[in-house]
């Protein structure tokens, strides 16, 4: 039998071949999915939900520091026991010890890296497979990229504080 994701890429290409459309919204697909009952959730699969809906509150969870810097509140880092991979939180402000704050940026750092190689990846593919099309840009200084986002914080935050007074 093959595995989860095997599956839903299999129902998605065939969605995708029903629909007809160049690309598909993921809710649109479950609602197909599940009225065909190609998809169904396992009564097994309850606390694997709830574990993802816990784990995204405390992924979204930020604050504000003396300096206006928004921080993500509590961070996660893998630990390995053997083979077996444990995620642990922890408070940014008073938890994990020296060490974990190391892991979890080290981490952090080599998941963005991840994601810069796979984007890179698909860039020179779309290249390759769209020859004729304006080539793809994909900028790999963020600099500017950070000081947006930074600049746009600090106004949303200063807004909130404007209609707070």
């Amino acid at each position: 039998m093959s595995n989860f994701n095997e599956q839903v890429l299999r129902h998605w290409d065939a969605w995708e071949e029903t629909t007809g459309d160049e690309s598909g919204d993921p809710d649109a697909f479950v609602a197909w999915a599940m009225e065909n009952r190609h998809l169904l959730p396992r009564p097994q699969d309850v606390r694997k939900l709830l574990r993802r809906q816990v784990t995204t509150a405390l992924r979204q969870a930020s604050r504000v520091d003396g300096n206006g810097v928004t921080y993500r509140a509590k961070q996660c880092v893998t630990l390995f026991d053997g083979d077996l991979a444990l995620k642990r939180w922890f408070d940014t402000d008073h938890g994990g010890t020296s060490n974990l704050r190391q892991k979890a940026v080290r981490q952090r750092r080599d998941a963005i890296a991840n994601d810069v190689f796979r984007a890179m990846c698909d860039v020179e593919h779309m290249k390759t497979q769209f020859p004729k099309d304006p080539p793809l840009q994909f900028v790999l200084d963020f600099t500017d990229d950070y000081e947006e986002k930074k600049a746009a914080a600090q106004q949303s935050r200063d807004a909130d504080d404007e209609d707070a007074a």
